[in-house]
């Protein structure tokens, strides 16, 4: 989440943490030395021990319930951490995220858990990283780290630093950006081999930032920022795989609703506990429509530091997003919010294929990851079973339904998931579009002449919208100007469009901020056909002089 300023340094809380815990020191057994787990990463999918994995870790912090701080000095505790394991494994979860590291007596825990971990490392993403004493502390806390966390195979990806903001890179130096973190990365491949590397940038903020640097795409992403607002979130996910084009696994490592008493603005806190209950599964269809190969909602319990008093639960809306809340200062377990009973039961089965949005040539990919609870699914379309299959029994199915020799149709897919006494377990309805012959799109286009924002603080965009297709269009379309200043989400503007007519421009222009460094230009606008409803959208990002050369999306 968009981080508060933290006064201790996070070099100092991570030291620490490292020291505190040395005393306490456990090694593994030889037979626990010995991997357990067989990591792959191909096809822009997780596969572990030859299975593919859909990386379902619920963010997680120790050391942050009341009157805890966990960037000053915390101790270590595994108990703790083996009762949330617990919680959060009879929820549906197969892995947590971290934001910084557990001590080795809590990766222990982990381990025994039989839940895979997102290991965060805690990197203090606003100090200067061309800075040699700065990379010597940065690489020690790496170091420290490495020198247990390699014993453990419940880690499958290293995050090494939290939402970078765009002018600190500008101002420190893309290069020496890059350096740090290449560095940071051939290391943990050193000692750690295998294990992807990547830090959790944000889809409204680093989306310029060349993320093939990394082993995997992480970003934290609320639908309440940044290009979402013309994109939609399921969209404004699906292209941070795409700008990178290499097709590595996406992660999307922080989403989730507030429901501190204050609301701030545009959904920032004031939302109600039903609000949150009914947004996360709403948050977890769209990740999965976007592609992601994971999803890691914010957060498991609430945060009390966050308001830098860590013995008062503040109104600020960042100490609200857990799904378990605590009723005082001396409520040390907490209590359920209805938003991990919604979790729970989405959890039961995730639907990765067919995804909202889209076209499929009248064969249908199912590709499933259900609970063992799950015994049964079916598929209903029309009211009538056009799938089912029994006995699931490995986690995962793979099939597909076929429409052959039908034309173009908008279907609703209702899937119904029971347990062994055919109990329901979960509904959910996807809806997608299916034909025998490929399908013409509208398009819609945004372009400036400007190629360097040094050229003409006055941007000038051209927008094209074209439908010659059986598509209806609605009379708005969205557009967007980010200026990556801060958290600031630019400027978001309006064209109104008349549905009917098959070509249709506009021209705009945009004074831009001094202190911009990137302008993201974002367009869309929906398109429908019956109950099929999609986003088209386009993109397009310019840099001020060449300052993020090393670092930009090529």
């Amino acid at each position: 989440m968009q981080s508060i300023k933290i006064k201790m340094s996070y070099l100092l809380a991570a030291l620490l943490v490292t020291l505190g815990t040395a005393c306490a020191h456990t090694t593994l057994q030889d037979s626990e030395k010995s991997s357990k787990t067989r990591l792959e990463i191909k096809d822009g999918w997780y596969y572990i021990n030859g299975q593919k994995f859909f990386v379902n870790a619920v963010g997680y912090e120790i050391g942050a319930r009341p009157g805890q701080h966990p960037y000053i000095v915390r101790n270590s505790e595994p108990q703790r951490v083996k009762s949330d394991m617990e919680a959060i494994k009879q929820a549906g979860f197969n892995a947590i995220r971290t934001w910084s590291e557990l001590s080795e007596e809590e990766l222990k825990v982990v381990q025994a858990s039989g839940l895979k971990i997102v290991f965060g490392i805690g990197i203090n993403p606003s100090l200067d990283f061309s800075d040699p004493e700065v990379i010597e502390d940065y690489m020690s806390i790496v170091k420290k780290a490495l020198a247990y966390s390699k014993n453990y195979d419940c880690i499958i990806t290293y995050l090494i630093m939290n939402e970078p903001m765009p002018q600190h890179i500008k101002n420190v130096g893309a290069q020496a950006t890059v350096d740090l973190w290449t560095g940071m990365r051939d290391l943990i491949h050193q000692e750690h081999p295998g294990i992807p590397v990547t830090i959790s940038g944000n889809s409204t903020i680093t989306e310029f930032v060349d993320m093939n640097l990394f082993d995997v795409y992480a970003y934290n992403s609320y639908d309440y920022d940044g290009f979402n607002y013309s994109h939609g979130y399921a969209n404004a996910c699906r292209i941070l795989p795409e700008m990178n084009g290499e097709g590595k696994p996406l992660l999307l490592t922080e989403f989730g609703l507030s429901v501190s008493r204050k609301a701030g603005a545009s959904r920032v806190g004031g939302n109600t506990l039903i609000d949150q209950a009914q947004a996360l599964p709403w948050y977890y269809r769209q990740v999965l429509d976007s592609g992601a190969a994971g999803a890691c909602p914010f957060y498991y319990a609430d945060g009390w530091w966050k308001g830098e008093d860590p013995d008062k639960h503040d109104d600020t809306a960042e100490e609200w997003f857990g799904f378990w809340g605590y009723r005082n200062r001396e409520d040390t377990i907490g209590y359920p919010r209805p938003v991990w009973h919604a979790i729970k039961e989405y959890n039961n089965a995730l639907i990765c294929s067919p995804k909202n949005q889209m076209f499929y040539k009248n064969e249908i990919p199912l590709e499933l990851f259900p609970l063992p609870e799950v015994k049964s699914v079916r598929v209903v379309y029309q009211d009538a079973i056009v799938y089912s299959q029994n006995n699931l029994s490995d986690g995962y199915l793979k099939d597909s339904i076929s429409f052959e020799g039908q034309d173009l149709t908008d279907r609703e897919l209702i899937f119904e998931f029971y347990d062994k006494d055919q109990k329901l377990l979960k509904l959910e309805s996807i809806v997608v579009l299916t034909s025998d012959q490929e399908v013409e799109w509208p398009k819609l286009t945004i372009t400036t002449p400007i190629k360097n924002l040094e050229e003409n603080p006055q941007v000038t965009v051209d927008l094209q919208l074209e439908n010659g297709s059986v598509f209806e269009l609605t009379d708005e379309v969205r557009y967007h100007f980010a200026t990556h200043i801060g958290w600031s989400r630019g400027e978001r503007r309006q064209w109104t469009v008349d549905p009917s007519l098959p070509n249709q421009t506009m021209t705009d222009s945009y004074t831009l901020p001094d202190k911009s460094p990137v302008l993201g230009l974002y367009a869309g606008t929906e398109i429908s056909y019956g109950k099929f409803v999609k986003t088209i959208y386009d993109q397009h990002l310019i840099y001020r002089g060449i300052w993020a050369d090393p670092i930009r999306l090529k």
